[in-house]
């Protein structure tokens, strides 16, 4: 009857369609008489030995293997290559932030001191003994006798000559206290703002070097502190663009990550409904293959 070759038709074309997403499925027991048939044919199965009857039949080379599925590593392009981090240039003049302070730390006076004129006798003899040493090289006696001087009558030019000893003995974070504090004597005191930059550059603090040393520039412009801006504004300008490049790496990294994991579910959806043999209702052994009766003779 015509439904019945109608319905045949049907469920044949139905299994042909999955065994194009799944030719491998020809090497089972159960379609052994339909790989027979289609070797006959001249066809190649994959995965099997042509069967005797078809051993006559000239050779066709078969369709590469399904690919394995299963989780996909990456391999770096050339542009991920050449897109390795720089590493960090080290200026050779920044010490470490073990050795830039003394300890215990210096003592750095009252702010707002009204000093007697005992006291600022006592502080000038003190300062002026301090200036001897400096001239000396002996700067320890110089930071011995400015810590006098600014005991007695604190002001901003005394703690910033004496963090400038600082400075010179390598002690950066005991300069920028000094700094720091003559700078809330008068907050325009551009040897302070100099003093402070100079030893950010010391301990690598570009960023904050800048800031000061252009401060400081502002009020009294010279030449040493012009020179020493611009080279911490280049370091600036290179951690920048460290920065950036370091960004772009992260977005490409995180893109590749997206994409991967996509092209994984879409594999593993497919691999999902591959296994389940959708429309092949029927057929012994295989899920949803039935309605494959036999053919009307």
């Amino acid at each position: 009857r015509m439904s019945d070759i109608d319905a045949a038709v049907k469920a044949l074309k139905s299994t042909v369609d999955v065994l194009k997403s799944n030719p491998e499925l020809l090497n089972a027991p159960q379609l052994a008489f339909f790989k027979e048939y289609l070797e006959s044919l001249g066809a190649t199965i994959p995965g099997s030995k042509p069967s005797a009857s078809a051993a006559d039949k000239p050779a066709e080379s078969a369709p590469p293997p399904p690919q394995q599925k299963g989780p996909i590593v990456e391999e770096p392009d050339d542009d991920e290559e050449e897109e390795k981090e720089e590493p960090e240039e080290i200026d050779p003049d920044v010490i470490s932030r073990d050795e830039a302070d003394i300890d215990p730390p210096q003592e750095l006076g009252e702010v707002g001191k009204e000093a007697s004129e005992a006291e600022e006798e006592a502080a000038g003899d003190a300062r002026a003994a301090a200036m001897d040493a400096m001239g000396e090289g002996n700067l320890e006696l110089a930071v011995a006798k400015f810590s006098a001087a600014i005991l007695a009558a604190p002001s901003a030019n005394l703690l910033a000559t004496r963090g400038t000893c600082f400075l010179k003995m390598k002690k950066p974070l005991a300069a920028i206290r000094d700094a720091t504090r003559a700078l809330e004597h008068n907050a325009d005191s551009a040897k302070a703002y100099k003093l402070r930059g100079k030893a950010h550059c010391l301990l690598g603090d570009w960023k904050e070097a800048v800031k000061d040393l252009g401060t400081g520039q502002n009020i009294d412009y010279d030449e040493d502190s012009y020179e020493l801006q611009k080279k911490a504004k280049a370091h600036v300008e290179k951690e920048k663009e460290r920065e950036r490049k370091k960004k772009e790496r992260e977005e490409k990294r995180q893109k590749k990550l997206r994409e991967q994991r996509a092209r994984e579910m879409a594999e593993s959806q497919a691999g999902a409904a591959g296994a389940g043999f959708p429309g092949m209702g029927g057929m012994g052994g295989f899920p949803g293959m039935g309605g494959m009766g036999g053919f009307p003779g």
